[in-house]
């Protein structure tokens, strides 16, 4: 009798840990980290940024060319969080999503690339565009 109740809290223990290893893993316990670098041209002109959630604003600044603009944080428990960006260049204006809770995070950091035609998106090696200046 003894033992069945051993095998029992064995299993429980496992699977309970093997339960807050996949939480930690995949959700709103995971601290995620957003990178915006300026790579514009150096004697052109400032990059304004502003980056908000619905609860906070995040940036409300101007970058000069290799200056970079970071910040990190948690997603809610019930997965909506969201922090979007607007930027202006001159003339250019450009604004775009800069991380949604429902979308597919491998690293837990994202990083954009501010060139002159436009935003790019770094993951791992791979670039590519995710806006374009209007």
């Amino acid at each position: 009798m003894a033992s069945t109740h051993m095998n029992n809290f064995f299993y429980i223990f496992v699977i309970f840990f093997y339960l807050v290893h996949m939480i930690e893993a995949t959700s709103f316990l995971r601290k995620h980290h957003i990178h915006i670098y300026n790579e514009l041209p150096t004697n052109s002109a400032s990059l304004f940024v502003y980056c908000a959630s619905k609860d906070d604003v995040v940036a409300n600044q101007r970058l000069n060319s290799g200056e970079q603009v970071s910040w990190s944080f948690r997603s809610n428990w019930i997965g909506t969080t969201l922090y979007f960006c607007r930027f202006r260049w001159g003339s250019k204006r450009c604004s775009f999503d800069v991380f949604r809770s429902n979308w597919l995070v491998t690293y837990g950091i994202e990083n954009y690339l501010v060139r002159e035609d436009g935003f790019y998106h770094k993951d791992g090696g791979d670039i590519y565009g995710v806006c374009y200046w209007s």
